[in-house]
């Protein structure tokens, strides 16, 4: 009676769960999909933060002099800016000198109303092309990218492991059906032989060889029920409700999609994330072995100032022109020398990364295909030989009941007939499985 009971506890059926909503729930609930978008709205304060090297400068400058001979005050503000533009730098500001000053400081002294001046700053040889500061700006832009593409591989991850586990459960459900009937038949069969004994019309021995039948099959459908809690349990980390609490997974019902086709789809290697996410760390190293190379060269600064008083005083020049060349060359420079080198060969490995990964996923795409046509062909194969295992099982009993055969012969029969069912939904789990990695490694296994 225990047995009979479990039988009709897990023979409860509710409506059947699809792939979509599992697919569905995995992108819309599971806590680390959630993990990777809140780190990949991380990144925009990181891309802001790199930006703040080319923020406005505000300065005071503030300086009196109190002697016998020379007794003077100097303001100056300044506006300073880089911009990611050439490596550009703007300043404006003003500046007001009163009163005695020195020979050697005379130009700090200015008109009554002060000095306004304007000016720019462009290197022409070192920071042109790239500087630390849009460098770095650059790689900060190509890391949000990469986090959004990483995001993308994670949703593709999660949903084809959790639909890997979905179709492990069905097929999990599949098993429990046959190890609860083939022990149904058993115990029918139990009930019969038990009236037959007490009427005198078998033997004990019969009895007995039908009950250890019963335990085996015991046995085997407890070994399933375990099986199907231990994949309900890890298909509930994934198949979640918005507040995050899985869903209460019962016996489902297996869906009769049984293998008829092949999911063909072109690989789209250079589409797939793990691609993407390598092409721009690639980005990245020439971005730095850029600025390593910009490094190296000399330092040579075109730097033009403009100012006008703003009132007349003599002995002061209203207008003014300043124009220079700022040159530096260090007659070291093995850190630039170093990290240039250090760039130009770790860009190399990941190029050489890339390469293999390529591979790598085509192979798994190509084997993907192969593994859908061979699990096409078991399927059918394995339904003939259960088709066949039936037929000879129902043609025993018969002959049992006619006197013609042997219980033991039965229960082998009856046992190969439940392995045979057994085989073939392996095969079926197997193929979908194959459909599933065809869909991961050619970038299409999210639900439309």
């Amino acid at each position: 009676m225990t047995y009979l009971f479990l039988i009709f506890i897990f023979s409860f059926t509710s409506g059947a769960v699809t792939e979509e909503e599992v697919a569905k729930s995995v992108l819309d609930n599971f806590s680390l999909i959630e993990e990777a978008e809140l780190k990949f709205m991380a990144q925009e304060g990181e891309i802001e933060a790199s930006k703040g090297a080319f923020d406005h400068k505000l300065s005071f400058k503030t300086r009196n002099r109190i002697e016998d001979k020379y007794e003077n005050k100097y303001f100056e503000t300044l506006l300073e800016r880089q911009t990611p533009f050439g490596g550009l730098g703007l300043v404006a500001g003003h500046r007001q000198g009163r009163g005695n000053f020195p020979y050697y400081d005379g130009k700090l002294a200015t008109s009554g109303a002060g000095e306004i001046f304007a000016g720019l700053t462009l290197p022409v040889l070192r920071n042109f092309q790239t500087d630390e500061f849009r460098t770095n700006l650059s790689n900060s832009e190509l890391q949000k990218e990469i986090s959004k593409v990483e995001l993308e591989l994670k949703q593709n991850i999660y949903i084809h492991k959790a639909l890997s586990l979905y179709y492990k459960w069905l097929l999990a459900n599949k098993k429990l059906e046959i190890r609860e009937s083939i022990l149904k038949i058993a115990l029918e069969r139990q009930a019969m032989l038990e009236k037959k004994f007490k009427a005198g019309d078998v033997e004990k021995l019969k009895l007995v060889d039908n009950e250890r039948s019963i335990e085996k099959r015991k046995d085997e459908l407890l070994k399933a029920q375990i099986e199907w809690l231990d994949i309900k349990t890890q298909l509930e980390i994934y198949y979640r409700n918005s507040n995050g609490e899985p869903h209460s997974l019962v016996k489902n019902t297996l869906p009769q999609d049984v293998p008829k086709e092949i999911f063909e789809t072109s690989a789209g290697l250079e589409e797939l994330p793990q691609i993407k996410i390598i092409n721009r760390e690639i980005k990245i190293f020439e971005n730095n072995r850029n600025l390593f190379k910009q490094s190296r060269l000399p330092g040579l600064q075109l730097e033009v100032l403009g100012a006008r008083e703003l009132s007349a005083n003599d002995p002061y020049d209203p207008e003014a022109l300043q124009v220079g060349l700022k040159f530096d060359f260090p007659l070291e420079n093995r850190k630039a020398e170093g990290k240039t080198v250090s760039a130009e060969y770790k860009y190399l490995a990941l190029k050489k990364k890339r390469d293999y990964l390529l591979l790598k996923l085509k192979q798994q795409f190509d084997y993907s295909l192969t593994a859908q046509r061979n699990g096409l062909l078991r399927w059918k194969t394995t339904s003939n030989e259960f088709q066949k295992t039936t037929d000879l099982s129902n043609a025993e009993r018969k002959r049992w009941t006619q006197g013609a055969s042997d219980l033991y012969i039965v229960n082998l029969r009856e046992q190969d007939t439940a392995d045979a069912d057994i085989k073939r939904w392996n095969i079926w789990y197997d193929y979908h499985q194959s459909i599933l990695d065809t869909k991961l490694f050619s970038g299409k296994i999210r639900p439309d």
